[in-house]
């Protein structure tokens, strides 16, 4: 049986960049000596749960890449685009997301997750924390 996607979190996740700039600082901890990109990019995310899930239906969807290393530099690369660098701290990562889904909105650069349009970046990342949970991601819709 099929779990249905909340319109509330698709929402959430679908502005992910504005939502991020939003967050508390609480909800960031990124220490700028651990150079570890990956979690750098989860830190953004208020529920990696949610997103992991969403993350796996969208990889039963689609053939995306399903490394988690490969991914993370690909989204880091896009911010980078953004003045973000992997160490920087927590608000030039949230401004560079912000950034870099104010882009794609503008350019049209979204995919479909269960009827719901996503920045690419957003849904990459969604993806990435699915990887990072450990899940088995199918690409078998």
């Amino acid at each position: 049986m099929a779990t249905t996607i909340s319109r509330r979190n698709m929402l959430v996740l679908a502005v992910a960049g504005a939502a991020a700039a939003a967050l508390p600082a609480a909800f960031i901890a990124i220490e700028r000596e651990s150079g570890d990109t990956t979690d750098q990019l989860l830190s953004m995310l208020s529920d990696p749960a949610g997103a992991a899930e969403i993350g796996r239906r969208w990889a039963a969807s689609t053939k995306r890449e399903h490394n988690a290393a490969a991914l993370a530099q690909k989204i880091a690369k896009r911010l980078r685009a953004h003045g973000w660098r992997p160490g920087d701290d927590a608000e030039l990562m949230r401004a560079a997301l912000a950034a870099r889904v104010r882009h794609e909105f503008a350019r049209d650069d979204l995919v479909d997750i269960e009827g719901w349009q996503v920045t690419r970046t957003d849904a990459e990342l969604c993806m990435l924390a699915a990887l990072h949970s450990g899940a088995a991601l199918s690409s078998e819709g």
